[in-house]
């Protein structure tokens, strides 16, 4: 099949296919084995090893550090990016491998984003993004290494954890339903790709970019070690940590798992809107908040709630490894800054239908001109926040966050 019947067959799957295996939809089915033939007990176990895998390289990568995100966004650091570029470099090479294994599973992955994505309006992948990358400042984290956060002990990361539950609370309550309500039309630039406007095959644009990008990642590790880029606040001990670039390529690698054994894109920040939806169990909540209820039940629901628990327990593994549980709060944010920068990374991440991971690593593996859209907004709007409260308040470290 060439790639532009692919592409006009996700257009017509994206219109007509309710039936996708979208984490939106909901799955009520009680049947021992899933769609692609996997028992749900494989899947449960898979997805809570995947997320173990995840908070360790996470963790181990030091990216989840509050100075770390911080001074990536003023060019101080570059341990988050060359991992953010490893990560996006694995995973378009994994796609790659799923194309030539099982080009129909790869084809029902990537509908089901795009089908995920098809009330997502542009001006709301750009705001959503810059609403992430403010709150990453802000906080010292994104929605994924809140997570990693919480397995490393550090206490106000559970008040960012807080902050986003309450994001998606108001998202849900007075946002969904008006952002949402119309399908962003199909010429909609949000929803184009790569391959289509090029007329490059898919296999290989995400070959070459693959390539590109974990190419540029270790140039970046080159010139800059990423023992250069260590954090040691005064009077602790440097933590241990391994190249971000391995790490990353590690993260992106998992995207492989995914594709095979669940048909879906790797992401983490709806693990925070399955877990609100949970109060939908009890009536009043249901009734109040009717849109939420879809995430409640399911397998597929279940699955990105035990990967995000996943990445907590990983997380917790790799910093008791170390003797370094609980880490010091000089790693992470004050305690209002924690509460605001979470409520803004998950509001950014419902906006924007996804976060680094779902929409900065999966979206842009897919090469959806959307997901590069917030992206762009994730990070340019990090760093123009970044630079703004600099030269305002001159606190270049981020004390007083």
């Amino acid at each position: 099949m060439t790639d532009d019947q692919i592409i006009n067959r996700n257009r017509r799957d994206v219109s007509t296919n309710d039936d996708s295996n979208s984490i939106e939809k909901s799955d009520k089915t009680k049947n021992t084995k899933s769609s692609n033939g996997i028992t749900d007990v494989v899947q449960i176990v898979s997805a809570s090893a995947l997320g173990i895998t995840f908070g360790i390289l996470m963790n181990k990568a030091n990216v989840y550090l509050a100075p770390i995100i911080r001074d990536q966004m003023l060019f101080k650091r570059f341990t988050m990016i060359k991992m953010f570029l490893g990560a996006v470099g694995a995973s378009m090479l994994s796609s790659c491998i799923v194309i030539l294994v099982s080009e129909p599973t790869y084809q029902t992955t990537c509908n089901a984003f795009i089908h995920r994505n098809n009330r997502i309006h542009g001006i709301h992948l750009l705001v959503g993004g810059t609403l992430i990358g403010v709150g990453m400042v802000v906080a010292g984290s994104c929605p994924g290494t809140v997570f990693v956060q919480m397995g490393s002990g550090l206490q106000n990361s559970f008040i960012t954890c807080l902050g986003a539950i309450c994001g998606v609370l108001f998202y849900y309550a007075f946002l969904f339903k008006r952002l949402t309500k119309d399908e962003v039309p199909k010429s909609s630039i949000a929803l184009r790709q790569l391959p289509e406007l090029t007329g490059i095959k898919r296999i290989y644009l995400n070959f070459m970019f693959g390539s590109i990008f974990i190419g540029t990642a270790f140039v970046l590790e080159h010139f800059v070690p990423y023992k250069s880029d260590l954090v040691t606040p005064k009077g602790l001990h440097s933590l241990v940590g391994w190249s971000p670039v391995l790490c990353g390529i590690g993260i992106g690698s998992l995207q492989l798992f995914f594709m095979m054994l669940f048909k879906k894109s790797l992401g983490i920040s709806t693990g925070f809107t399955v877990l609100v939806a949970q109060l939908c169990r009890m009536r009043f909540f249901k009734k109040l908040i009717p849109s939420l209820e879809p995430f409640a039940y399911g397998v597929q629901n279940s699955l990105a709630l035990l990967f995000a628990l996943g990445a907590i327990g990983g997380s917790f593994i790799s910093t008791v490894s170390t003797n370094q549980f609980p880490l010091s709060e000089q790693y992470g944010a004050g305690v209002w800054s924690s509460f605001f920068g979470g409520f803004l990374l998950s509001l950014g991440a419902r906006c924007a239908g996804g976060c680094t991971s779902g929409q900065g690593i999966s979206g842009v593996t897919h090469l959806l001109i959307g997901s590069l859209i917030a992206t762009a907004g994730m990070f340019g709007g990090g760093m123009l926040f970044a630079a703004g409260y600099g030269f305002i308040t001159k606190d270049w470290l981020f004390r007083a966050l």
